[in-house]
């Protein structure tokens, strides 16, 4: 086990599952009405400035997979400027379809974000195997300062630990600001919301939501922020009860209840299942799945065991587990159906309440 895991660590790029391109297409662009007004005539130079147009166009809080961009505007010199298109779940494709009914918007935001903390580099975090995207951005490149650098998306590449690491070899931790080590993290939602503003003077009070339910395609869908997520269901001829609502992927999203959750800027993805089959777990057999699974370098039933054992846990193991990213792949591929995620997220955050709680999935 301890040189599987040294070997996982010794790796350029992580390990992970891969997920190739969606097997459905890009649906239609679910564009709606801006409430447009005079476009700024004097646009932000400064980190500073760019602060006030975010905290007055109201983009704040995301989440773990996209730190806000707000918070990594803290004045410490910055070398590049990073737009993760990289699904940040294996069943979302929200980047490719804004990379391909968007992408004036996409530019438009990440030149002024660029030019605003004067770094010297933007790059483009592109997915390998999505192939259009690629060639789109590379056209763009000819015509801007960015970098294009394709990646095997192998989940949970999206992750901004994961992705700096393997895009330009930073080592961060989880709760880590990514501007910490120079870098600024940009998603594509703040990007293309900037390229509003700045083209046509009004922002979205709607997002686009990726909709994925059992038995059916899933759809890409425009609501409006602050609706709850039970009338967006109803709206869309949805039946949600008896249901489960997983909010931001299915692989490490949280159990929510349509009827009290409302759609926030950093919920990209809704989905529904049937009540799942309890499955009871067993034994350990030391299989070693998850420790080749897990990207950053854990023995997840390693964990596990120490909590089992002992009431007080050493630090070490909460020191250990604070690398824990919580993609769920550890869950995801035991065998022995152990609740791993689960339980290292709860050893993660025992100590640390500031940290978003999640629920396995």
């Amino acid at each position: 086990m301890f040189m599987g895991k040294m070997l996982l660590q010794s790796r350029h790029v992580p390990g992970g599952l891969y997920f190739g391109p969606p097997a459905w297409n890009a649906p239609v662009w679910p564009a709606r009405d801006i409430a447009e007004s005079s476009p700024p005539t004097l646009l932000p130079e400064t980190p500073e400035a760019l602060r006030h147009v975010l905290q007055r166009l109201k983009i704040g809080h995301q989440d773990l997979w996209a730190p806000a961009l707000l918070d990594q505007l803290a004045g410490r010199p910055v070398s590049d400027v990073v737009l993760n298109l990289v699904a940040p779940q294996p069943e979302s494709i929200l980047p490719r379809v804004l990379s391909e009914f968007e992408l004036p918007q996409l530019i438009t935001g990440l030149n002024l974000v660029r030019r605003c903390v004067s770094a010297d580099r933007a790059i483009l975090a592109v997915p390998r195997d999505e192939s259009e995207m690629r060639y789109q951005w590379g056209a763009v490149a000819k015509k801007h300062p960015f970098i294009v650098r394709p990646l095997i998306n192998r989940y949970p590449l999206g992750h901004p630990s994961i992705l700096l690491r393997a895009l330009v070899g930073l080592k961060i931790q989880p709760d880590t600001s990514p501007a910490d080590a120079g870098v600024i993290l940009l998603d594509p939602m703040t990007c293309w919301i900037l390229g509003c503003w700045i083209e046509f003077g009004g922002v979205p009070n709607w997002r686009p939501v990726e909709l994925f339910t059992h038995n059916a395609m899933p759809r890409l869908i425009a609501a409006n922020l602050g609706q709850p997520l039970s009338q967006i269901f109803s709206d869309a001829g949805i039946v949600y009860q008896k249901r489960q609502c997983i909010i931001n992927g299915m692989m490490a999203g949280d159990l929510v209840d349509p009827e009290q959750t409302v759609l926030e800027p950093w919920i990209r993805i809704i989905s529904l299942r049937p009540q799942p089959l309890v499955e009871q777990p067993v034994d350990c057999i030391r299989c070693g799945w998850c420790v080749s699974a897990c990207p950053a370098g854990l023995n997840p039933a390693g964990l596990m065991a120490q909590v089992r054992m002992i009431d007080s846990l050493p630090a070490i193991s909460a020191q250990e587990a604070s690398a824990c990213i919580d993609c769920g792949l550890c869950s995801y591929v035991c065998p022995s159906r152990l609740a791993l995620a689960t339980t290292i997220h709860s050893l993660k955050t025992a100590n640390s309440p500031s940290v978003k709680p999640g629920v396995s999935t």
